[in-house]
């Protein structure tokens, strides 16, 4: 096989044939449509060609790029290129003898196509809603989109491609294009409207295939599924709320039913269901009080009183054994009075001890009670005492280790730490530090990205000491393993010698650790009357960890330096005005005096010019 190229064409391909015998009419064929960036194969038959003779193919571009990675195939009768628009190729095949005079030539005008790129909604699961009237859900057509939740879209090749494909994807402002899989990607829109939506489709050689567009219309804003959502929130959780009534929780079922009638307002049948569970419950609760108060009592010796109480609550709300336990209250009056008085004594003493957080002495003096009478309230104390000892023991050691390692910038694994603590002893200020700890995180993180993306840029740009600055700064901020392969690969820059770099408080991102080191710094300077500079780092120690007491302070430094400010403009004026007036210049120096003490108020220099009105 010989391949020539000449002037007029892309490519020649020539192969000779020995056995077959010359056509009078050649013709080129084509199997089905050309269409861009994918192979196009032309073909002719081996009888067409002469006795010993051979084919020659050329491909050439009327207008715009050559055809790429055009070939041979089928032993020369058939010739392989992928266009790369949409300009026509002229493809000829030329017959030659086995002399290599051409005995006829054949010719066709290729015209590539783009393929049509389809845009569909793909719905996984239709929106369904609740219906608070008929209390079932029902789902909606699944051309109904929500508002600001994630829709499917899918792209599709007519007619398929055979080969690799991309897609680049664009719409409108108001929507928001998120994760792509694939063929497929979820756009957002916030509010009902249409979405204009493109997409452009390409090989995997970057060559343009085609591209579509279409419109997806959002018309459920979320507000409505939102409200649907409470309304069935609300009918579930009033049915659990009945079932524990049922079951005789009374206390979480009035809660749960005042959650649900908050959920949905509206539902008559809840809040007349959460009325009626309100007055059952008060009755409940002041016979419980009652059969509290009676216990309370009889531990306390009040045995009379302790019976009294019984009686009433198990007529405000009878129980199965109510009269069973005032009989044996009754019983217990003369059988167990010293013992109890003894063992309320005791008791009361560690609960004492328990109400002062003094665990371990309420631990001992509630085991002398239990020994002298035995009482399930104060077991079932003791076990949680001893639980909440070893909880808060936990809770102190991980929290003190995340200290530790706070202040030693190890801010991820404080934060473990940190959680674990308030896992095992809930703790409301730990809790908001957690979350300030996170926000100080995130914020290292995106921070960190932005200095390693400017990094990059500058070496682009080969300015490699700035660059080498960014992703040193960048590791201050947030270590990540990009910004430590950016500085191996600057292993050999230096920075200059007086280069700042810039740690997290410098982007205002600290924990209140680093904000007390400011402060700490700060009120050293203050103490040596360097004023100006405490004042800075206070501001930026705020910056970092926001307070009420600093904020006052802040602004009590600011006044201070104002007012000082004023005294010394004030007093410049003053000295200029006392010159003039030594000078003989005495309207120049009152106008001058009167100026000063619209700098910062002075009694001396009002009573002066006063003085001088009078001739005094």
């Amino acid at each position: 096989m010989r391949i020539k190229f000449f002037p007029a064409c892309l490519a020649v391909f020539l192969l000779s044939f020995a056995g077959s015998s010359f056509a009078a009419s050649p013709s080129i064929n084509m199997n089905g449509d050309s269409h861009v960036g994918e192979q196009t194969v032309m073909s002719v038959t081996s009888s067409q060609i002469p006795s010993g003779g051979s084919i020659e193919w050329s491909v050439t571009p009327t207008t715009g790029k050559n055809p790429a990675r055009i070939s041979l195939r089928d032993g020369g009768l058939e010739c392989a290129f992928t266009p790369l628009d949409t300009e026509p190729v002229r493809v000829v095949a030329s017959f030659t003898d086995r002399n290599g005079n051409i005995i006829s030539t054949s010719e066709r005008l290729v015209t590539p196509k783009e393929f049509t790129v389809n845009i569909s909604v793909v719905v996984d699961e239709p929106v369904t809603l609740w219906d608070s009237v008929k209390r079932a859900n029902y789902s909606l057509s699944p051309d109904i989109l929500m508002a600001n939740t994630p829709v499917k879209i899918r792209a599709s090749l007519n007619p398929a491609f055979r080969g690799e494909h991309s897609f680049t994807w664009n719409a409108d402002a108001a929507t928001a294009l998120m994760s792509q899989d694939n063929d497929d990607i979820f756009i957002r829109r916030g509010s009902t409207g249409t979405s204009e939506i493109s997409v452009t489709a390409f090989n995997a050689q970057g060559i343009r295939l085609g591209s579509g567009e279409n419109t997806v219309t959002i018309s459920l804003p979320v507000s409505t599924y939102e409200e649907s959502s409470m309304e069935r929130e609300a009918w579930q959780a009033w049915k659990k709320a009945q079932d524990l009534w049922d079951s005789k929780s009374y206390a979480e079922a009035v809660q749960l039913a005042g959650h649900a009638v908050t959920l949905s307002p509206r539902d008559t049948e809840i809040s007349d269901g959460l009325r009626t569970m309100n007055a059952n419950y008060a009755r409940y609760s002041k016979a419980q009080k009652l059969r509290e108060d009676s216990q309370t009592f009889t531990e306390s010796g009040r045995f009379d009183d302790a019976l009294k109480n019984l009686r009433i609550a198990q007529i405000i709300w009878p129980i199965d054994d109510g009269e069973r336990i005032i009989k044996a209250a009754e019983e217990r009056v003369d059988n167990f009075r010293k013992r109890q008085q003894e063992a309320n004594w005791l008791r009361d003493t560690a609960s004492a001890y328990d109400n002062e957080n003094m665990y371990e002495d309420a631990l001992e003096y509630y085991a002398k009670s239990i020994a002298v009478m035995s009482n399930d309230a104060v077991t079932d104390r003791m076990n949680r005492i001893r639980n909440r000892l070893t909880l808060i023991a936990d809770a102190d050691r991980y929290a003190g280790e995340g200290n530790t390692l706070e202040r030693e910038g190890r801010l991820q694994e404080a934060l473990n730490h940190y959680a674990a603590s308030v896992q095992s002893n809930p703790d409301a200020t730990l809790r908001q530090h957690i979350e300030e700890l996170q926000s100080v995180i995130s914020r290292r993180e995106r921070q960190a990205n932005a200095l390693n993306r400017e990094g990059d840029d500058l070496m682009r740009r080969n300015q490699n000491q700035e660059a080498l600055k960014r992703f040193t700064e960048s590791m201050n901020v947030w270590p990540t393993d990009r910004a430590k392969q950016r500085l191996q690969q600057l292993s050999r820059v230096k920075l200059p010698a007086d280069t700042v770099i810039r740690g997290p408080e410098d982007f205002g991102i600290g924990t209140r650790i680093d904000a007390q080191k400011i402060i700490q710094e700060a009120d050293s300077l203050y103490s040596e009357g360097e004023i100006d500079e405490a004042a800075a780092l206070y501001k930026k120690a705020q910056s970092i960890s926001p307070s009420d007491e600093m904020k006052r302070w802040v602004a009590r430094l600011d006044a201070v330096l104002k007012e000082r400010d004023a005294v010394n403009a004030a007093n410049r004026q003053i000295a200029e005005a006392n010159a003039l007036f030594k000078a003989g210049k005495t309207k120049e120096a009152l106008e001058l005096y009167r100026d000063s003490l619209k700098t910062h108020k002075n009694a001396e220099i009002e009573a002066f010019i006063r003085r001088q009105g009078t001739g005094k």
